[in-house]
């Protein structure tokens, strides 16, 4: 750790170099602090009255860990003299010292967001305000606990660490809490030379970061995540400011002192001068890694002739065979509603390299905005190039806006479920005539449609998985002072319309149309043929419609003229006249519902138009039937449902089934008890109830066993077969082990609670029966 040490000359210069530093760290990222609320106090303003006795004071057991703690510092000072003071025993919010394990309390909250360490890692970076610590390179004085971390909703490094690690733990992950160091960008949660992560490329690459003059000296905590548990394939980092992972090669990293989880302590032993690239994360590794609390092979901190100036035999073995008490810390619990807000005051800005994001709790504003990213042409945050907005909750089902500052052009997106199948629409003003490109879900539309595309002059439509081949369909229009195509005085004239179909096997190709095109203001239909194979031409025919005989059939001249073909790669006489006639009657008919499919399409765009100038000029947003605090009518609905089984309930109190019954009749018991009976009665009905207990207690004591059977029998064939796997396969598997443990978790939980509520039901039982005036005379209570 030499790049870690300092001198004391190097120690005076830092700190008068502090005092210039302190207002540019303060500026540097001002838009990232988000103003504190009420409810977000300053640390040093806590009610203790409030708290649990365990914040205020130790338990015996407690005592014992860090006088240990204590005698475990002292050998690590007189061994490693130069190396920066440990993490072990700062003062909570009491003011009382408490070792840093105790500190974290595993848990698993109740939301699926916060089932995996990405969902955990994003809610912690979201909910909590950054503070920096009071002195940049030297630890903290104090450690709060992360319940009064969540109340406050703000906290330092090694607060946002010790939350994310127990939220990660309660997951199921090999977390870590971990003491080092790191460039100012990452304490300072600096990210205006990163790029945001909802761009896919850089307009242009980052700067270079500037030069640091406490490079390697900036105190930081994050949190490690081990490989092996939740199938975490690689060990890696996570920044809990930003909530992203990182390699445990990155350059943001500089050094490591020490990690902890909620059962020990490990110092690192290894050379970090060139950060944490080279760092072994195998913390059975006694060479590398001084483990504090252990149970067999420990290894000896000091020379035997020094230890026993420090650590007596009963010392030593009383270290090596201790375990860490539980968490000191409360249950943590984030309600329902908290957990839906989620940024303090529901919002929060963070500024990126040339861009801004900015999000905000859903129903905060009341266009259903969630998050907002804008992207500017330099790093002064100035000259807006585009606009990505992120919508949630709304009736018309828009879920993302994209605004182009440069063209004008505004693109919308939806989910599945608009009346027209609408998934994506391009325009520059809602208005017709202005030019619009329309994309849908195809696999929902009969007519196959993915896209149109609509000018002043020009629509384009594209098709997929139709029956008849057809992918696409190009229509020109004429001028508006063109009268000779039009219908009525809304329509455009038609001049031209242009199909183009995919190639269809059962038919021959010189005989399977590949692009008709019906010149309709000069009165031709153009077919082209697929090519055949090894050919490079392709069949053609081009028809001139003439206008039909004043007969009673209305017969339709065909002559030679009327039909020019080219047969590709055959000398031989084309079609029949009778042939030619009836396939230019098929297309004479086939043109007329072309057109109206045309006035069908222009019609539905000047729909879609009309429904999303409604929709924007009175936006609504949906809430869930489910959600009570937000939608009135179901909260009415649900007390007046409660007051009615309530008067219900009330009404049939009198006829409600007497617990004792059973035991009566099984006793023999009708009238009046005598003492014999009370006791028999009594005695039966607790060895009842107490033999309920144990049949739930051991069933679910099976299941969590047969769960366990199971996901061991799972991972033992993945071992067996992993090779051979393909990327579905192994997804699959991960995610069938993650729902596994999730129940597992579950069922634990349930096994816990069962174990110790036992004895409190089967004792509020017992004094329910001696209370019972049946029983209780005969025990002398009344």
């Amino acid at each position: 750790m030499d790049a870690l040490e300092e001198t004391e000359e190097d120690e005076q210069r830092v700190e008068e170099k502090l005092g210039g530093l302190a207002v540019s760290d303060d500026l540097q990222d001002v838009e990232t602090k988000v103003p504190v609320e009420q409810d977000c106090l300053p640390k040093h303003s806590v009610d203790m009255s409030q708290l649990p006795s365990s914040y205020k004071t130790n338990s015996p057991k407690e005592k014992q860990l860090l006088h240990i703690a204590d005698n475990f510092l002292r050998q690590y000072i007189h061994l490693c003299p130069n190396r920066k003071p440990l993490f072990l025993h700062p003062v909570n919010e009491c003011g009382v010292e408490k070792f840093v394990s105790t500190t974290v309390r595993p848990t698993l909250l109740p939301y699926t967001e916060l089932y995996d360490w990405d969902g955990c890692a994003s809610f912690v970076s979201d909910y909590l305000v950054m503070e920096p610590l009071e002195c940049p390179i030297t630890l903290p004085s104090s450690l709060y606990s992360p319940t009064t971390t969540l109340k406050h909703q703000r906290g330092n490094c090694f607060d946002f660490s010790v939350l994310l690690c127990s939220m990660l733990i309660g997951a199921g992950y090999d977390a870590y809490c971990v003491q080092g160091y790191a460039t100012l960008e990452t304490c300072t949660l600096d990210e205006t030379q990163e790029l945001c992560p909802l761009l896919r490329k850089p307009p242009e690459e980052a700067g270079k970061p500037k030069c640091e003059p406490l490079h390697g000296l900036r105190v930081h905590a994050w949190v490690l995540v081990l490989s092996g548990k939740r199938e975490v394939p690689e060990t890696f980092f996570i920044n809990p400011f930003t909530g992203n992972r990182h390699n445990t090669t990155d350059k943001r990293f500089l050094g490591i002192e020490s990690v902890w989880n909620h059962r020990n302590y490990w110092v690192n032993m290894q050379d970090c001068r060139h950060g944490c690239k080279d760092l072994i994360f195998d913390l059975g590794d006694a060479v590398h890694w001084e483990i504090m609390l252990s149970e067999s092979n420990p290894l000896q901190l000091l020379p035997e002739e020094e230890e026993e100036l420090f650590d007596s035999d009963t010392e030593r073995e009383k270290r090596m065979s201790f375990d860490v008490p539980p968490s000191w810390v409360a249950p943590i619990r984030i309600p329902p509603r908290q957990f839906e807000t989620r940024y303090c005051q529901g919002k929060k800005v963070t500024l990126y390299n040339k861009a801004k994001l900015k999000k905000w709790a859903p129903y905060l504003n009341g266009n259903g905005l969630v998050q907002r990213l804008t992207i500017y042409a330099g790093p002064d945050y100035t000259d807006v190039v585009e606009v990505r907005e992120w919508f949630e909750n709304r009736e018309d089902i828009l879920v993302r806006r994209e605004v182009n500052k440069q063209t004008q052009l505004t693109t919308d997106y939806f989910s599945k479920g608009h009346s027209f199948c609408l998934k994506a629409h391009t325009y520059t003003l809602l208005e017709p005539k202005t030019g619009h490109t329309m994309e849908f879900y195809n696999e929902a539309r009969v007519d196959g449609l993915q896209k149109r595309v609509e000018t002043a002059s020009e629509m384009t439509e594209y098709f997929m998985g139709r029956d008849d081949f057809l992918y696409l369909r190009h229509v020109d229009f004429g001028k508006q002072g063109d009268e000779t195509q039009r219908i009525d005085m809304n329509s455009k004239p038609i001049r031209q319309i242009k199909e183009c179909f995919h190639r269809n096997p059962e038919k021959p190709a010189d005989e399977d149309v590949a692009e008709c095109i019906f010149l309709i203001t000069e009165e031709y239909i153009h077919l082209t043929y697929h090519l055949k194979d090894k050919y490079i031409t392709a069949s053609k025919k081009l028809f001139h419609k003439l206008p039909e005989r004043a007969s009673k059939e209305h017969e339709v001249f065909m002559t030679p003229d009327t039909c020019i073909t080219y047969q590709a790669g055959s000398f031989e006489k084309g079609k029949s006249l009778f042939h030619l006639y009836n396939l230019l009657k098929d297309l004479t008919a086939k043109e007329k519902r072309v057109k109206e499919q045309v006035r069908q399409s222009e019609a539905e765009v000047l729909t879609i138009l009309k429904i999303r100038q409604t929709e924007e000029a009175d936006i609504k947003l949906s809430v869930s039937i489910y959600n009570r605090d937000r939608n009135e009518e179901r909260r009415r609905h649900h007390e007046a449902m409660e007051s009615t089984v309530k008067d219900e309930l009330l009404g049939q109190k009198k006829q409600d089934l007497d617990y004792l019954a059973p035991f009566l009749i099984q006793n023999g018991c009708r009238d009046k008890l005598n003492q014999k009976q009370a006791l028999c009665v009594r005695d039966d009905c607790l060895t009842d109830f107490k033999h309920h207990l144990t049949y739930k207690i051991n069933l679910i004591q099976a299941r969590l066993e047969k769960a366990v059977e199971e996901l061991q029998k799972r991972h033992l064939w993945f071992q067996e077969n992993k090779n051979q796997l393909n990327t579905k396969e192994k997804n699959d598997y991960l995610s069938s082990c993650s729902e596994s443990m999730f129940h597992i978790n579950v069922l634990e939980q349930r096994l816990n609670r069962e174990k110790q509520m036992a004895p409190q039901k089967y004792l509020a039982l017992e004094d329910k029966l001696c209370m019972d005036p049946r029983i209780a005379e005969h025990l002398g209570y009344i």
